[in-house]
């Protein structure tokens, strides 16, 4: 039986995959600073004694770090989990001989082109950026290893925050320079599934079909929820567009999958953000 380890199972992606595999295979979980519980997954706080043993157990190591949010968040760039604990990870993969998965973010992008393919080239010279591609070189030094690209929203975050400041009558200042192709945790998580069992390796894109600014997104979104989308204020933070877009040919062509339109998108944020104000109000 396939053997998995998340290692930032208290991560939304981390939390997303576990729950798309915890029926399907041998599933363990290191969690770095939210203690988590998953149905019939064995979970423990990370440690270096914790990871030797974990990793040596797994066939797969699947990293969800800080680079796994959203590259629009606020304290995005501050990559403490990759810091501390993704080079004692990959040493005990190279020692096991096992396959690890990293899942790296968007934010290695600025630009040329508004698309950057599973294969492009074309990285920022932004320091984030520049982190970003030394973890992913880490993680190259493994046979069969796998870098994962995304922009994953959850309703936390800038979505949230921003929601929840129209919501309480607030006008809130958000960010209309940097576009990118955002995908929601639950649709991220079974398209890495699909791409573990067709054992992927290399780059994949795992993204929306549709380029949107976090100003356009929460716009709409207050629009759905049926707030004032007016208070909703485009901030400028750069002169030009800061393009990550996505585009998720090896998705499409190795298997068959579609990315998800931004309604569907929207549709997901708003049952999230709607279910977990109801939770916050009733407690």
């Amino acid at each position: 039986m396939n053997r998995i380890l998340i290692v930032g199972i208290d991560t939304a992606a981390g939390r997303s995959l576990a729950d798309k595999l915890s029926e399907t295979c041998d599933l363990a979980g290191l969690w770095f600073s939210t203690p988590t519980i998953v149905s019939d997954c064995a979970v423990n706080r990370i440690n270096r004694t914790a990871i030797s043993e974990q990793v040596a157990w797994a066939t797969t190591v699947v990293f969800c770090g800080a680079a796994s949010q959203s590259s629009w968040n606020r304290n995005f760039g501050t990559f403490r989990p990759e810091d501390k604990w993704l080079t004692p990870c990959v040493q005990a993969a190279k020692a096991s001989g096992g396959r690890m998965v990293f899942v790296s973010s968007d934010a290695v992008f600025s630009g040329p082109w508004v698309f950057h393919d599973d294969d492009s080239v074309a990285h920022s010279e932004e320091s984030s950026a520049q982190q970003l591609r030394r973890f992913e070189a880490q993680v190259q030094t493994l046979k069969n290893s796998l870098i994962v690209r995304t922009n994953i929203v959850d309703g936390k975050g800038v979505v949230q925050d921003a929601v929840r400041a129209v919501e309480n009558g607030r006008s809130v200042s958000v960010d209309a320079s940097t576009y990118a192709t955002p995908v929601v945790q639950a649709v991220f998580a079974s398209s890495l599934v699909d791409c573990l069992a067709a054992g992927m390796t290399g780059y994949v894109n795992i993204a929306g079909a549709e380029r949107t600014s976090p100003y356009q997104l929460v716009t709409q979104l207050a629009a759905n929820l049926e707030c004032d989308s007016r208070r909703v204020i485009a901030k400028f933070n750069t002169e030009k567009p800061v393009e990550r877009s996505l585009r998720c040919l090896r998705l499409q062509h190795e298997l068959k999958q579609r990315s998800s339109m931004l309604k569907d998108t929207l549709e997901h944020l708003a049952d999230t953000v709607t279910t977990r104000e109801n939770r916050v109000a009733a407690a």
